[in-house]
């Protein structure tokens, strides 16, 4: 055995951005949405000065403001999630909404309308979010909640959930670029990622780079046109994608999906070719864990899966050596087609023969160069210690159906911090890793470069991802925002050469 080891490096990226005092109608590139609204008396007059509060229902952390001389109010950059809102004014009841859920890019609208009476008497239904979105105009939807964890992807690739949404077709197979959706029409290679507000676009070739387990994920969303003026870079739609935040109570799961022969059928072309059903053995487990570090005002969430995969990898007719031409014998290398040939135990090579007659040194003793009979004691030495060492694979008839065995072991953890260090400053970390070819030296592929067993590659691919996210709130309609977003996939290949 023997290898050839190569490894590469192929991106680094480090991406720094700001937005400084972004306008009341748009937000920055970030996986946060708003809440807007008016407030209104019993005659449909607008109310100024009326203190809002909007409550996030996870953490309980609650944002303040108040309404302007047109009863009109606003919160920018929230995190998704479920908010509660409550609208409070000297000589008017106290109004509290529905619980509302925010999600990514969704500018919610509540409005309210206030009744006379004492501050300390309360409403719970006088405010109404409104059932279309009229302001935002970006045509997308989104995946949240249980759909999102009990969908049956194969794999458990989340990306699958694009083929949920209308306008998202499969790439084809003769596609050479990277991505396998194509979005509203457009190039597969041309689909912007976004994870947690920042860029999880690979610089080379336009992939994307972590692509964390369903489990970890509150909410997958796609846009497929009219993108608002924070969405650039591509024109191939944009998936956004939100990990889970911790909350004030902690949560945490355990899972395990398992595929192996017993529950599986056997492909209708390899009952054609007379093979086996084909192994597949899959184990994907691992678990998460969310809660406070400190009540109220840092948060926490770590999500973990490990996959452990072996895989039958067929390889059907690839043309070899019979045994009788592996020694030498290529006398009934022709089959028997009625024409051509009319033996119906086949017919001497041309091109053999031709050879032979040309170099009669290499025939066998006292055989006939129109036999097509090769001496073996002619070959080249070095051909002779390959056959020997079973390095050429030979198969009756000349063509070789069989499978080998391929590996596919992964480890991929993403994790979540999230700091409220005021009522203006909020710091929010997203790291995440996933490191293909763990605990093993590496992915098994029987037969990257070759059409016959014996010639398999290990492979590493190594994904790593940081979004470092900085937001300060100066006023109702003005905030500013900082992100820090770097990214490195590392590859890495053995070639290996394995005899008998």
């Amino acid at each position: 055995m023997f290898g050839i080891k190569t490894a590469m490096k192929l991106s680094r990226m480090v991406l720094l951005s700001l937005v400084v005092m972004a306008p009341a109608a748009s937000s920055a590139q970030d996986a946060t949405g708003r809440i807007f609204g008016t407030v209104y008396d019993q005659q449909g007059a607008v109310i100024p000065e009326v203190r809002i509060t909007v409550t996030n229902m996870a953490t309980q952390e609650a944002r303040v403001a108040t309404t302007d001389k047109e009863g009109s109010f606003q919160m920018l950059a929230l995190p998704i999630g479920n908010y509660k809102v409550t609208a409070e004014h000297t000589g008017f009841r106290t109004v509290a909404s529905a619980e509302q859920k925010l999600l990514i890019n969704q500018a919610l609208r509540i409005d309210f309308k206030m009744k006379v009476g004492a501050a300390n008497q309360t409403i719970d239904v006088g405010a109404e979010a409104a059932p279309v979105e009229t302001v935002n105009p970006t045509l997308g939807q989104s995946i949240t909640g249980r759909t999102l964890t009990n969908m049956p992807l194969n794999g458990r690739d989340l990306l699958d959930l694009a083929l949920l949404q209308p306008g998202v077709t499969e790439s084809n197979d003769d596609n050479l670029g990277a991505g396998n959706y194509s979005i509203a029409g457009g190039r597969t290679d041309s689909v912007t990622f976004l994870l947690d507000g920042g860029l999880n676009n690979d610089l080379l070739d336009n992939s994307n780079v972590l692509d964390p387990n369903p489990d970890a994920v509150a909410e997958f969303r796609i846009l497929t046109s009219d993108y608002t003026a924070e969405y650039g870079r591509n024109g191939g739609g944009v998936i956004s994608v939100v990990t889970k935040s911790g909350t004030n109570q902690i949560h945490g799961s355990l899972f395990e999906f398992i595929r192996n022969r017993a529950f599986d059928a056997n492909d209708y072309f390899n009952i054609q070719q007379g093979l086996p059903r084909l192994d597949l053995k899959r184990n994907q487990y691992g678990a998460t864990l969310g809660g406070p570090i400190v009540k109220d005002k840092a948060f926490f969430f770590l999500a973990y899966q490990g996959q452990r995969q072996v895989k039958a990898s067929p390889i059907i007719d690839s043309p070899v050596y019979t045994p009788l031409e592996l020694q030498g014998n290529f006398s009934e290398a022709e089959p028997y087609d009625g024409v051509v040939c009319t033996i119906s135990a086949g017919c001497p090579d041309p091109g053999v023969a031709s050879f032979l007659a040309a170099n009669p040194h290499f025939t066998t003793p006292n055989g006939s160069a129109a036999n097509a009979i090769i001496d073996p004691t002619k070959f080249d030495p070095v051909a002779q210690a390959y056959i020997k060492a079973g390095l050429i694979p030979s198969a009756p008839g000349g063509l070789l159906n069989t499978s080998e065995n391929a590996e596919d072991n992964r480890n991929e953890l993403t994790s979540k911090f999230d700091f409220n260090l005021n009522a203006k400053d909020k710091l929010a970390a997203t790291i995440g890793l996933n490191r293909a070819g763990d605990p093993y030296y590496g992915t098994l592929n029987p037969a990257p470069y070759a059409s016959v067993p014996g010639f398999p590659s290990i492979d590493k691919k190594n994904y790593y991802f940081i979004n470092l996210a900085y937001t300060r709130i100066i006023s109702p309609s003005e905030l500013n925002e900082f992100h820090f977003v770097t990214h490195r996939t590392n590859f890495g290949s053995i070639a290996q050469f394995v005899g008998k």
